[in-house]
């Protein structure tokens, strides 16, 4: 278990999409935990469906700056 936490690890930090779509998770994360936090009335599968698409989304921005940048 350990030996394949360490190479999901080393993938994970190896490659900057990957890094930036985690990155993203944990924003979706955060956005959503506060929003509980706040007493919204959230169904599960909202909350991931919201964790995920924010994962998309600043995979999407850091692929478009990247695309306007070079």
């Amino acid at each position: 278990m350990v030996d394949l936490m360490e190479a999901l690890w080393d993938i994970l930090l190896g490659n900057r999409l990957l890094r930036w779509f985690f990155i993203g998770l944990l924003v979706g994360l955060v956005l959503i935990g506060h929003m509980v936090w706040s007493g919204s009335d959230m169904d599960a599968a909202d909350a991931l469906m919201g964790i995920v698409a924010s994962g998309f989304l600043v995979l999407g921005l850091r692929l478009a700056l990247w695309f306007f940048n070079h």
